[in-house]
């Protein structure tokens, strides 16, 4: 059983679910399906979906004359583009995603032939965190999408799912409110599936990064213990470990490759989700304070979603990345926690120039500049309070 279980690690499940979006929304082409269909497809949905939706809403708040309606399409055209520009982001690191995959299938074998179950279990601890938070992120979106609906029902006029211009009288035709109706079902249904793999996927890679380290902190604490099977001459077992930790500088050295690939990867749409997350929250706080005597109460609820979500959104990357900075600090100290009192001078060379290598600090950068750790987050929440307070005191 417990080599059954070696056999199946894959910590490229963690984006398991996120594969399966981005095959169902145009992005990556599944086995089995000619290229030309998938293309037709691919195109076909994201014209209809990825740039038509974004436009219908932009075009709206183009039109938009009161303050009320001027805050409510705001924040749901930018919270909308943002998301797409993060899909569209997808698109444009294929590459590097399959590099990652291919990179992730090394560090697994390695796992594998190691066979640690203490590694093996940090390493399977992470898959489950990361397909957790995408469900979490799921349940949000859907909540969304429900109240959205809920809405539609509730309202005593005609109203639209979301505020949307078609160039279509849709108030007097009732072919046209439903026909538009369905279609915004639709878009919104896709657009919340994209947006849900968007938003989880910085998450997962983080999560992976992390169990990678964990599973390598843990091997390399391990180095020039001695056990039964290594008893014997002193010579030949300095040799073997001394071979034991220049493979476990070789899997530092993939680590390191893959937190280089994942800054490339997560750089982009973490800068924009603290752009949309500021955008957003100075906008839903105008609602609040300009708007507060409106009787539309759902519009209100609305609101509050998407300011909770974009603060969600915020915390979750920079408690992973601040998860991740605290696993690299770990794996540093590993090195001096091995055993190399006893070692050859060629390893004791070999650990100080690793050592030296770890003790850079090891982080995630939105665009390059913004490090994603809760110091950051808390930076984020005191703009917000001061946000706040000054349009409170402008009011």
């Amino acid at each position: 059983m417990a080599k059954q279980e070696e056999s199946q690690l894959d910590t490229h499940g963690a984006v398991y679910y996120h594969w399966r979006v981005w095959e169902l929304t145009g992005l990556m082409r599944p086995p089995g399906i000619s290229r030309l269909a998938y293309r037709v497809y691919a195109v076909a949905i994201n014209v209809v979906v990825t740039v038509l939706f974004p436009c219908s809403l932009l075009a709206r708040l183009l039109f938009t004359t009161n303050m009320a309606g001027m805050c409510e399409n705001l924040t749901i055209t930018i919270t909308d583009i943002v998301a797409n520009l993060k899909f569209a982001n997808v698109y444009m690191v294929k590459a590097q995603l399959f590099e990652i995959r291919s990179l992730l299938r090394l560090m697994d074998a390695r796992a594998r032939r190691v066979g640690d179950p203490e590694e093996l279990s940090a390493l399977r601890r992470e898959v489950h965190i990361a397909r957790g938070s995408f469900l979490v992120f799921a349940r949000i979106f859907v909540f969304g999408t429900a109240l959205s609906c809920v809405r539609l029902v509730i309202r005593p006029d005609r109203e639209l799912l979301y505020p949307a211009w078609f160039g279509l009288d849709w108030t007097h035709s009732t072919r046209n409110y439903v026909l538009i109706n369905i279609y915004q079902l639709f878009g919104l249904v896709v657009q919340a599936v994209q947006n849900c793999a968007s938003d989880s996927y910085p998450p997962a890679f983080l999560c992976l990064l992390t169990g990678h380290m964990r599973a390598l902190e843990l091997r390399v604490r391990r180095i020039g213990f001695r056990t039964e099977d290594l008893t014997g001459d002193d010579k030949a077992w300095q040799e073997e470990v001394y071979e034991e930790l220049i493979e476990c500088i070789r899997d530092l050295m993939r680590v390191h490759r893959l937190r280089k690939i994942i800054q490339r990867i997560l750089s982009v749409p973490c800068m924009a989700q603290f752009a949309c997350s500021a955008a957003v929250q100075c906008t839903v706080a105008m609602h609040f304070l300009y708007m507060a005597d409106d009787n539309d109460l759902t519009a209100m609820i609305i609101s509050i979603v998407f300011f909770t979500a974009v603060t969600l959104e915020v915390f979750v990357i920079c408690f992973f990345g601040e998860r991740m900075r605290t696993q690299n600090e770990a794996l540093c100290d590993a090195f001096y926690a091995c055993n190399w009192v006893e070692q050859l001078p060629k390893f004791k060379r070999e650990l100080l120039f690793t050592i030296a290598r770890t003790q850079r600090p090891s982080l995630i950068f939105a665009g390059n500049y913004i490090a994603l750790s809760m110091e950051t987050f808390e930076q984020v929440i005191r703009f917000t309070y001061s946000a706040f307070t000054l349009l409170l005191r402008a009011k």
